[in-house]
């Protein structure tokens, strides 16, 4: 079977759910309440908590639109109950706060739950900064109490200003309300404050039924409901419907439960029994249509009975929006309930059942997905979200959501169904949980095994290759861990074959194979591959798939020296990214990370950080998504913008940040690549003994490191290269380093990574020049030419500007000849960086740093940094010799 491919009609967050209730026409207005609604934006947090029954939807909802028309923003979210199972309370107030705040666009769901904090506190402050919020949560009893109390503490703790939260529960939330309480930044609303007194009774049965009541009628009223709002309605519904001014008399005391009991049981024996029936058998319904009603009944005047009821006030409430929702108050829900649990269970079962059918047919899957559970039908459940959720939701990279499915599901049931398995296995490996990972792929295979099994029948079934798929995944393992010669070793195995067209198979293994290909410098194939899978993820609306393969393109046009395709390329991944995923996503920091290195070399240093801070994940975070690429080019990047520009000592915090995480992440590649960059690094800085010393360290990896990356891998061994023949100039024997970075170059040459190969070949002409060969004037000029055309300004800037300290290996100095020094002067000014050249033109017009600050929207550091690379460059001392220079 299939999956289906179609999106769902409607958007997984149910609009019904960020709009109040309609507050009902014969609401009673009482002051004392209603005037706390200009308090909200004083106190951090506002907590209304008191048993069902007791108010609290509608006072919450008087405050919401009394602020809202006093264009205060307002947000509001009402929990329900399977907040439980797919998402976190974070994930829907990010929507919600997306939809609420001026000027804001909803993005895609995050990806785990510190990314959707993350991103939810962002939301606030950009909508605070515009003016006062208020967020009204209802019904927060219902929401994970761990889940829920992280994201409301998170909210609390930031101190947004002109931001209140409102809180309607039926318990005390476990929240540090005793310090929010003494510091006098909280306001309490408990069930006292809410119980009606005799003259808000008088006003409630003039309002609801145009009945006076006497003195004592209020007083007797009032000691049997004790001024508990439901009991209210239900003393107003019999009193309306008999005009029995002494029923309070048979009425039992106690508990609220126990009144409500009696009168609700009064309330329906008073209606017609296809009602009673229609209204217990709804109720298995978090809401409710006259379609969806008609399916669970099998009636056809559904609509017309919800909207008797809503005229009724029979305690169900119409929901905003042009179609016709409703909801039943959750105290009537749950006395309805009661009466259908005497039909027995099948009965239920059944309703359920029904429910998820048309759920399906209404293009809800979620929302089908959760009856099936509640039906306790687990395998139809594992065949929903195969069928109908694999695209919808992993397209978007919502992996925790589906993750949650699957720990729902009992164990029988999730591994009958290979292609969910492999989609637990390809979140594992995401996630860089490489053990658990394997140990998946060891279950499918033991299950498909058994020719008589449930498995084995669906994979005959669906057409599953189940020997493509485990190559596959194992393929994406050694990519994401870091042993490229194992992914290179399953992408054999499966040949040329093309795998099945279900969910995530071909396009994933095209996807893998170009990323191969690219480190293997057979760019042509890494582009061809790269762009047939975007061409897929597009076409199925996958949206990290199609980020995912975009940036792949941009590594290899990079690679050629094609900074402007590589430019353009990116800045539509990561508007992709920006407007499907979170701000800390992986989908978000890939281009980011890419997009720092074009304005890098540019000399842009100040968007370039910018952008490489994006890419760098939280420091507390734990688990990092995605391939190392993310975290590797952000922390090189920075390093040696870091070193540009004079914070050499935040460069050298900043590696032993990133080391220590690649070692505790068990991140080999990232651990070896790290080390690679800072024996490069010393060896720029003219630290030649602390090179040595970090090629000793890194040289007991490099069994391992052979093993995990052939030969072919030139991003691993040119970069060893390059550090070898550092190390043997730094030693004098500059021929011998010229000689092995002449092979690279033609490797590089050969497989059209010109950026490559120039810049290597541009440091065989500073070797040459260390050791008093003058190479030939046109040829070094050729070179600064294709570098720039390839878009290298900085990295020609860093490298022939870079001024070796003396040798402490060899104690030799770099001795390029006073001719070659003088013909470099002159050319200088041309290998200045676009931004430097603006810095320039602005001190030539007199400007001083702080107006070109502000001139060119950089700040006041940025520009001396920039002044100090001018003058360096131009070997000058001040501003104005600089400029008389320019000018000669």
């Amino acid at each position: 079977m299939k999956s289906d491919l179609r999106s769902p009609a409607r958007p997984f967050l149910a609009n019904r759910r960020i709009i109040p209730p309609r507050i009902p026409l014969d609401v009673v207005g009482r002051p004392r309440l209603n005037r706390i609604a200009g308090l909200l934006t004083r106190y951090r947090l506002t907590l209304v908590h008191a048993p069902a029954g007791s108010g609290k939807t509608t006072l919450l909802s008087q405050w919401y639109s009394a602020l809202k028309n006093e264009g205060t923003t307002t947000a509001w979210y009402s929990v329900s109950d399977d907040e439980r199972d797919p998402l976190g309370l974070a994930d829907y107030l990010t929507l919600v706060m997306s939809g609420a705040a001026k000027g804001q666009s909803a993005r895609g769901l995050p990806m785990n739950r510190d990314e959707a904090v993350a991103r939810l506190l962002s939301l606030v402050e950009e909508a605070t900064a515009q003016g006062p919020v208020v967020l009204f949560i209802d019904d927060y009893h219902l929401a994970d109490e761990n889940d829920a109390s992280t994201t409301i503490i998170a909210l609390l703790d930031a101190e947004f200003p002109q931001f209140g939260i409102v809180l309607a529960s039926r318990t005390r939330p476990s929240l540090a309300l005793g310090r929010y309480r003494a510091h006098g930044e909280m306001i309490e609303i408990s069930v006292d404050q809410l119980q009606f007194s005799a003259d808000e009774t008088v006003d409630f049965f003039r309002a609801a039924r145009g009945v006076e009541l006497s003195p004592d009628e209020s007083r007797i009223m009032r000691q049997h409901t004790e001024g508990w709002a439901a009991g209210l309605r239900l003393a107003s519904l019999v009193l309306g419907r008999d005009g029995d001014r002494n029923m309070m008399a048979s009425a039992p005391p106690g508990s609220h439960r126990a009144f409500a009991d009696y009168f609700l049981e009064e309330v329906l024996s008073g209606l017609p029994e296809h009602i009673i029936d229609f209204l217990v058998e709804t109720c298995i319904l978090e809401t409710l249509s006259g379609e969806l009603c008609d399916m669970l009944t099998g009636r056809t005047d559904s609509a017309g009975i919800l909207e008797h009821l809503e005229e009724a006030q029979l305690f169900i409430v119409a929901l905003p929006g042009q179609q016709r929702w409703y909801r039943y108050h959750h105290l009537f829900q749950e006395f309805l309930y009661t009466r259908l649990l005497a039909k027995g269970d099948a009965r239920i079962d059944e309703l359920h059942r029904k429910a998820a059918h048309w759920f399906i047919g209404s293009g809800s899957p979620v929302e089908a997905v959760r009856h099936a559970f509640l039906a306790h039908q687990s395998k139809w459940a594992a065949e929903l979200i195969e069928r109908y959720c694999v695209y919808d939701y992993l397209s978007h990279g919502r992996f925790e959501l589906y993750f949650r499915w699957m720990q729902q599901l009992p164990r029988e049931a999730r591994e009958a169904r290979p292609l969910l398995m492999f989609l637990l296995v390809w979140r594992h490996i995401n996630g860089r949980r490489f053990p658990q990972a394997e140990q998946t792929l060891a279950t499918i295979e033991i299950s498909a095994a058994n020719p008589d099994g449930e498995c084995a029948a669906i994979l005959r079934e669906t057409g599953l290759d189940l020997s493509g798929r485990l190559h596959l995944m194992r393929a994406l393992i050694g990519a994401y861990g870091g042993d490229l010669a194992a992914c290179r070793s399953h992408i054999d195995a499966i040949g040329e074959r093309e795998l099945d067209h279900l969910a995530f198979g071909q396009v994933d293994l095209d996807s893998i194979h170009s990323y191969l290909a690219f480190h293997e410098g057979a760019l042509e194939a890494a582009e061809r591959l790269t762009w047939k899978a975007s061409s897929v993820y597009d076409d199925i609306a996958c949206h990290w798939g199609g980020i995912h393969s975009r940036c792949i393109a941009a590594m290899a046009y990079m690679a050629r020296g094609l900074p402007g395709e590589a430019e353009s390329v990116l800045v539509d991944a990561l508007a992709n990214g920006e407007s499907f995923f979170s701000e800390q996503s992986y989908m978000v920091a890939l281009p980011s990370a890419l997009l720092g290195m074009i304005a890098y070399e540019k000399g842009d240093f100040e968007r370039a950080e910018k952008l490489w801070m994006r890419a760098m994940p939280p420091e507390k975070t734990v688990d990092v998504f995605g391939l190392c690429e993310r975290v590797l080019i952000a922390t090189i990047g920075l390093s040696r913008l870091y070193d540009a520009t004079g914070r050499v000592e935040a460069a050298d915090a900043l590696f032993v940040r990133a080391s220590r995480r690649a070692y505790e992440a068990e991140d080999f590649r990232l651990e070896f690549q790290l080390a690679l960059e800072r024996a490069d690094r010393a060896f720029r800085q003219g630290r030649s003994a602390d090179g040595i010393r970090e090629m000793e360290r890194f040289g007991t990896q490099l069994d391992e490191a052979r093993a995990r990356f052939p030969a072919s891998i030139w991003q691993i061994w040119e970069s060893h290269l390059i550090v070898e023949a550092r190390a043997l100039a730094a030693r004098g024997q500059t021929a011998e380093a010229g000689a092995r970075l002449a092979e690279g170059s033609a490797q590089a040459r050969a497989q059209n990574r010109h950026a490559c190969a120039i810049l290597i070949e541009l440091l065989q002409v500073k070797f040459q020049e260390q050791s008093g060969i003058s190479p030939a004037e046109d040829h070094r000029a050729a070179l600064a030419a294709q570098a720039r055309r390839a878009g290298l300004q900085q990295s020609l800037a860093d490298l022939v500007y870079w001024q070796p300290a003396v040798s402490d290996c060899a104690g030799q100095k770099g001795t390029a000849s006073a001719a070659a020094r003088a013909e470099r002067q002159q050319s200088e000014p041309l290998l200045l960086t676009p931004r430097e050249h603006d810095v320039l033109e602005l001190m030539r017009q007199g400007l001083s740093n702080r107006e070109i600050g502000t001139r060119l929207d950089i700040n006041l550091n940025t520009v001396k940094s920039h002044a100090k690379n001018i003058f360096e460059k131009l070997q000058v001392k001040n501003r104005t010799q600089a400029v008389l220079k320019i000018l000669a």
